[in-house]
């Protein structure tokens, strides 16, 4: 007998899915907290506002990750009388405001870079503040590739949204960095506000990006097309056993959760037991062929 897979594992046992998004998580709060102490010494000792961008950023992370946190545990828990489709959307809630704080900062540090030009100051150390900022990159690799596999796993949106914005992080290690050793080589002082006006464009950028997917699910896009077809294969293969076709589809998603309905169109000629056992064999195989789908047909006699 082979063993599931862990994605096929975590889909079928919600406990796991929960445990898994919460520990990811826990890493994120205590890896934004370790960024922060190394970049606010940097930042003090270098003077480069370049790094107090990555600062501003990796500040960001750590109100996002606690937010997040508190997100996907409230997401996890069950439907109830006042929420009967779960309460999935407060990730998406959480996305959305995050991308608000996001974009704000992101004008907030276009200020500051302007104010540099303008009045430069020069930095100092640059060799020490680029070898931290090396640092700081490699440890943000490794958390987004965890968070990255967790929110696969999971069909967490909150992670995905967690996800890219440190990936944003790695990038704007990596450019201050760049400032840093350019500044070192070159002396020319405008390079740390100029960078940090890019940094900064690219994070506004990326929280207008959060911000639209969040947007999406909070006003029940519909799902894309692969659902649409995985729904049309499923019914598909009933074909013979009763089963006409389908119609009216509609789909959309809170958090990680899929909800899927249509109108399954079944032979006139069939009793009430047997229209019904189709259905529900219908719904069983169309939740078994999409992960965290939850299904609701209305049956049509048809032909």
């Amino acid at each position: 007998m082979t063993t599931p897979s862990i994605s096929k594992q975590l889909s079928l046992n919600p406990l796991a899915e929960a445990k898994a998004k919460t520990s990811a998580a826990r890493l994120s709060i205590i890896v934004a907290a370790f960024l922060i102490l190394l970049k606010v010494f940097t930042g003090w000792y270098t003077g480069s506002i370049s790094v107090w961008a990555s600062l501003l950023d990796s500040a960001m992370d750590i109100f996002a990750s606690t937010l997040n946190f508190f997100a996907v545990r409230a997401a996890s828990r069950p439907p109830d009388d006042e929420h009967t489709y779960g309460h999935g959307k407060v990730e998406s809630l959480a996305g959305l405001f995050q991308a608000l704080v996001i974009a704000l900062s992101a004008a907030y540090l276009i200020y500051e870079a302007v104010n540099r030009i303008v009045e430069p100051k020069p930095t100092n150390s640059e060799w020490f503040g680029a070898i931290a900022m090396l640092v700081a990159a490699g440890v943000s690799v490794l958390l987004v590739s965890k968070l990255r596999r967790t929110a696969r796993l999971t069909d967490s949106p909150a992670l995905r949204s967690e996800a890219a914005h440190y990936a944003s992080d790695v990038y704007t290690n990596i450019a201050a960095l760049f400032a840093l050793v350019l500044t070192a080589a070159t002396n020319w002082q405008l390079a740390d506000p100029i960078i940090s006006i890019s940094l900064s464009v690219y994070i506004l950028w990326f929280a207008v990006g959060v911000g639209r997917e969040a947007a999406d699910v909070l006003m029940d896009r519909r799902l894309p097309t692969e659902i649409d077809e995985k729904v049309a294969q499923v019914v598909g293969r009933f074909h013979g056993t009763g089963v006409i076709g389908f119609h009216a589809l509609r789909t959309r998603s809170s958090g990680s959760q899929k909800f899927i309905e249509f109108h399954l169109e079944v032979e006139r000629d069939r009793k009430f037991e047997e229209a019904h056992e189709i259905t529900v064999n219908v719904i069983r195989a169309v939740e078994d062929e999409i992960p965290r789908s939850r299904v609701q047909i209305h049956t049509d006699p048809w032909g």
